[in-house]
């Protein structure tokens, strides 16, 4: 009998680190110019033309059937959301109820119905800037009356520019792959608290949580979409891909 859970792939599937936040971010395809790729794998078109916010392709590509195309992700600076200290916390919880019955004094296999759901990403926020303040408390920028500022207030109705098209978490795995897990429609539901205190930096933790959305007509879910990596020895890195129908 086992004693512990180790096993043959345990060295490689630790979660280091805590993670980069990105807000906004795409995996972003773009044409490679060449006529013909040996050995190059199919994707199909609806794969690349997905109306999910983290789906792109570069400026002026319109692809079609037979394009080769290789993907990344755009993790450029002004997708970081910020500087963090203390971490990050990732949570999508379904919401179960028990069907109750009478005889029964405990919960049945088979009674228990998915009733909502959740996804939130707690960010631990040590770099504050304009956006980052008006997002959290879901604000406007106003003409200043003091000189030499930016003036932040609150407002009384929430805006649809005022979600993210997503919030994503990237996390380093001990194998050198990431795991991603992305919230779309996000806004920041936590508001603003400062705890300034002596020789510390001050923190503000931040709660984004993900919303459904007109558009998709999908009220029963969220759109959360955690994505691990193929660890068959299929890396997806500057990979050729030619697209097809389908």
């Amino acid at each position: 009998m086992r004693k512990s859970g180790i096993n043959s792939n345990t060295p490689n599937d630790f979660l280091l680190g805590a993670g980069v936040v990105f807000k906004n971010f795409k995996y972003v395809y773009k044409k490679v110019d060449v006529e013909e790729q040996a050995g190059a794998d199919e994707i199909k078109l609806s794969q690349i033309m997905a109306k999910a916010s983290f789906i792109g392709v570069e400026d002026g590509f319109t692809p079609k059937a037979g394009d080769f195309v290789v993907g990344a992700w755009n993790d450029s600076e002004e997708n970081v959301l910020g500087a963090t200290s203390g971490g990050n916390k990732l949570s999508i919880v379904p919401e179960i109820t028990p069907i109750e019955v009478d005889g029964a004094v405990v919960e049945i296999k088979g009674l228990n119905q998915k009733t909502g759901e959740s996804g939130t990403l707690e960010v631990n926020l040590a770099q504050h800037t304009l956006e980052s303040i008006k997002r959290a408390i879901v604000g406007k920028e106003v003409e200043s009356l003091i000189p030499g500022y930016n003036q932040i207030q609150t407002k009384s109705l929430i805006e649809l520019s005022d979600y993210l098209d997503n919030i994503a978490y990237v996390g380093s795995m001990t194998d050198g792959t990431e795991i991603v897990a992305i919230l779309e429609n996000a806004i920041c539901s936590s508001g603003l608290e400062m705890d300034a205190k002596n020789k510390e930096t001050s923190v503000v933790k931040t709660v984004f949580k993900a919303t459904a959305d007109f558009k998709s007509g999908v009220y029963d879910t969220l759109p959360v979409y955690i994505f691990y990596p193929d660890k068959t020895g299929k890396s997806s890195q500057s990979k050729i891909y030619q697209i097809v129908e389908g």
